[in-house]
């Protein structure tokens, strides 16, 4: 009979440890409601919450109240969904003096929409057509901060994607407003190191110095003829 009770026991002790594994989770967590940038100011709107059932490794390194994350900066990329932990943040404000600039580019352009925040890019700006046209870099290992859709969506998906990236205070802003207003904007990904700063000597490409055969490079040396002597006086005759 005891037997039997403790076996009897043992079963209910394990239904209620299965009940209770089976259960579904009621604790919430901070995550990222859309793309967050580096170096980005968490907003309310940036926010949202989800419930799940974390392991206690994991609940320890993340928030569970939204006002604890408002108007601290991101230290890297967020992916959207993706739950906001401790060391993804900093107290310390953004670079001063960087100010954020949208653009628009067609995902052709733009690494077929596969950018995501905190990406570094180069940013060329292409004028004209032909042997008559010239590219210039206009921004140098610039941080992305977002990529939007015009329906809000994310970048590649749809018209009107749109990049926004970190510029430096030491960068012409009026440069690239530019340039992205009056070209034909061409992205390229940074990976590694990020290149050498601009330089207005170097950035520049004028496409007739290579496509045109009757146009000498800016690096070709001018055609020069058989170097003569100049003519002297003639032979001087004795007496």
């Amino acid at each position: 009979m005891v037997g039997g009770l403790l076996v009897a026991l043992a079963a209910l002790v394990a239904w209620v440890a299965a009940s209770a594994a089976g259960r579904p989770p009621t604790t919430r967590y901070v995550v990222a409601a859309g793309p967050i940038g580096p170096g980005q100011v968490i907003e309310a709107d940036d926010l949202r919450l989800i419930v799940a059932d974390l392991p206690p490794g994991v609940r320890a390194t993340v928030f569970r109240d939204p006002t604890s994350v408002v108007g601290r900066v991101a230290l890297g990329p967020l992916g959207a969904g993706e739950l906001v932990a401790a060391g993804s943040l900093t107290d310390d404000p953004p670079p001063e003096g960087e100010r954020e600039l949208t653009f628009p580019v067609a995902p052709g352009w733009a690494l077929g929409g596969t950018l995501q925040p905190g990406d570094r890019i180069d940013v060329f700006a292409t004028y004209g057509d032909g042997v008559s046209s010239q590219t210039l870099r206009v921004l140098a290992g610039a941080t992305v901060r977002r990529t939007t859709e015009a329906d809000g969506s994310g970048l590649g998906d749809g018209a009107g994607p749109t990049i926004t990236v970190g510029v430096d205070r030491e960068v012409s802003i009026e440069t690239v407003v530019n340039a992205t207003r009056a070209a034909e904007v061409t992205v390229v990904r940074v990976t590694g190191t990020v290149g050498a700063p601009l330089d207005p000597t170097t950035d520049r490409y004028r496409a007739e110095h290579d496509l045109d055969p009757d146009t000498p490079s800016a690096t070709t040396e001018p055609e020069t003829g058989p170097t003569t002597e100049p003519d002297g006086p003639g032979p001087v005759n004795g007496p």
